[in-house]
């Protein structure tokens, strides 16, 4: 199924993700966070979420856009929906990156098979 994300939720599935795989990846930088995809670059054969993160990463390195599109399958959709759920369970969030996440945990959720 398609997914279409705007910037912030992209942004923000990304960092759960990176959470779950390897914080590592995720750098401070001075103009905010930068992503290391090196560690995934050298790897012949990737687990189902590094996979999922390369994904992200072709979306994000498309042309800019308002919304960003993205087929999910369920399974993915609801892995991302569940790296949500703990990148909110890690900290104090305000509550507009709280609504946010949760929103879009919702429609991860709701993602089917097209075959279902």
């Amino acid at each position: 199924m398609r997914i279409e994300f705007n910037g912030d939720e992209l942004i923000l599935t990304l960092v759960s993700l990176i959470r779950a795989v390897n914080p590592v990846m995720l750098r401070q930088g001075p103009d905010g966070f930068t992503v290391d995809f090196e560690p995934l670059e050298g790897k012949t054969a990737w687990s189902d979420d590094e996979r999922l993160l390369l994904k992200i990463r072709v979306v994000l390195e498309a042309p800019p856009a308002s919304n960003y599109g993205m087929d999910l399958s369920a399974a993915e959709g609801h892995r991302l929906a569940e790296t949500l759920g703990q990148l909110e369970s890690l900290q104090s969030w305000p509550a507009d990156v709280l609504a946010l996440s949760q929103r879009l945990r919702a429609r991860l959720d709701s993602v089917t098979d097209p075959a279902s």
